[in-house]
């Protein structure tokens, strides 16, 4: 009797000890407290990648105490860095305990939003939710007072623009452009400058100019900035009057702005006369001695255009396939679509030029090979060998789960080409474990995956109700044997 009783009690503290593993895999719900850092007042193009601010953040409980220390590095040629903190459901402050020094500048300031500029205000984290502060960190120059450049940006100067849309700026910070003191000028028939108004329009063909007072800050002195350190919309000012070396004072900035022309649009381009050389060796170079391309305007009509006016396509070293050259205008931006071909006749190649290969493979849709590898070959259309089509298997990108798709993409053996990329591969069903090695349908090699791990408490819990079976069959067993003694 007092080992079935001992069997009974056993049984009873398994379960028992159930109920607070249960509870510790409810425990520790967490969410994300994105902190993000950034710096303002740094000169574009100083560099404050590298820099480290720290901040201490702190977790409410009867009152805010420490919780847990971060540190954020800025990364090369940003201003800006983040890092995502895992912290349990709760309320938090983020509080920034350092900031990083940076040449030539003095920290002034740190601002929290949400917040203030010690603190953020209390943030409340939810679980699987993300709560984000931001903290601006303000610097300033130091060290000098000394003005050393001064670029100027002119805005609204076209055809047809009035006058008063025309404004003048500057990113140098230490110095300030007042527009009512910008004016634009005409050259006038005596070769003068007369003002205009701000009514007045841009015209084609008319030398203009701007005359704009710059005005330095008090804190701050102009000794060593010279007309060469002067510019407006990237160019040396035409004049430029330092009036004094004391602060406080007027500059004046002089310059000739551009004589604006009336472009008109080219509707096509023609070669009415060929180039001299049509017929080429593989491995040659396009000629275009003699050539003559001619622009077609809107208005039908015609120039001829320079050298300069146009740019030639696939002339370096003629390949034997090569049928035409692409003769493109120049309109500045680099991709006009007005386009005309030149035909040639290139041959085979006849030479000494001994092919080379290496390991890369060279590949279309359906097929790879190896071709020459030798810098400017003559003759790269004859130099392919080992031609053969692709071998393809799938492979598993990323495994599906019950939860999500996998992807999976088709990849040549030999080459490593790729096709059906970002094919779906459907939710796993069932109890969502594979077995490695398995095959997903019409897929050549791959696994479905690893086989799911436990969730944090499952092992504790298989334990205690193995522990428990053990015990109601050792129960049992006694109680059997009890009886089968009183027989």
């Amino acid at each position: 009797m007092k080992k079935q009783w001992l069997s009974i009690v056993l049984v009873l503290c398994m379960v028992l000890c159930l109920t607070p593993t249960t509870a510790r895999a409810e425990e520790g719900k967490t969410g994300t407290l994105k902190i993000t850092v950034d710096i303002s007042g740094v000169y574009e193009g100083d560099n404050v990648g590298d820099k480290t601010f720290s901040f201490e953040i702190l977790r409410k409980y009867a009152n805010y105490g420490h919780y847990k220390d971060v540190n954020i590095t800025i990364e090369p040629g940003k201003t800006e860095g983040t890092v995502d903190v895992p912290v349990e459901e709760g309320k938090y402050v983020v509080k920034q305990t350092s900031h990083a020094t940076i040449d030539r500048y003095d920290w002034k300031s740190a601002s929290h939003q949400p917040g203030n500029q010690i603190e953020s205000s209390e943030q409340e984290v939810f679980a699987d939710k993300t709560k984000s502060v931001t903290v601006h960190n303000f610097y300033k120059l130091s060290v000098t007072n000394e003005i050393t450049e001064l670029p100027i940006t002119v805005t609204g100067y076209a055809l047809g623009a009035k006058v008063g849309d025309i404004k003048a700026s500057t990113d140098q910070m230490r110095v300030t452009i007042d527009n009512d003191k910008v004016t634009i000028k005409k050259r006038n028939a005596s070769g003068g400058w007369e003002s205009l108004t701000s009514g007045d329009t841009i015209q084609a063909n008319t030398q203009y100019a701007v005359e704009i007072f710059v005005n330095a800050k008090p804190e701050y002195t102009y000794t060593g900035l010279t007309k060469d350190k002067v510019t407006v919309n990237g160019k040396e000012a035409s004049v430029f009057e330092n009036p004094s070396t004391q602060s406080g004072g007027d500059m004046r900035v002089f310059h000739e702005l551009d004589v604006l022309k009336v472009v008109k649009k080219v509707k096509r381009i023609e070669i009415t006369t060929p180039p001299a050389k049509t017929e080429y060796m593989a491995g040659e170079n396009f000629e275009p001695a003699g050539m003559v391309v001619t622009a077609v305007y809107e208005d039908d009509s015609t120039a001829v255009l320079p050298e300069t006016g146009y740019t030639i396509f696939h002339g370096e070293n003629l390949q034997r396939e090569r049928t035409y050259v692409t003769i493109q205008y120049d309109d500045g931006s680099a991709s006009s679509d007005v386009k005309v071909r030149q035909s040639i006749e290139v041959k085979p190649y006849e030479g000494d030029h001994e092919h080379t290969y290496g390991n890369s493979w060279y590949s279309d849709d359906t097929s790879h090979w190896h071709q020459c590898t030798a810098e400017k070959c003559p003759a790269l259309s004859d130099s392919t060998k080992d031609q053969a089509s692709h071998t393809f298997v799938w492979k598993v990108d990323r495994a599906a789960t019950k939860t999500q798709t996998g992807q999976k993409h088709e990849e040549c053996t030999v080459c490593g080409h790729k096709r059906s990329e970002n094919t779906v591969i459907p939710k796993l069903s069932g109890s969502g474990t594979a077995t490695p090695g398995t095959t997903i349908p019409g897929m050549t090699g791959g696994t479905t995956g690893a086989a799911k791990s436990p969730k944090t408490g499952d092992a504790g819990i298989a334990l205690y109700a193995g522990l428990s079976l053990l015990a109601l069959s050792g129960s049992g067993w006694v109680v059997g044997k009890k009886r089968r003694g009183e027989k």
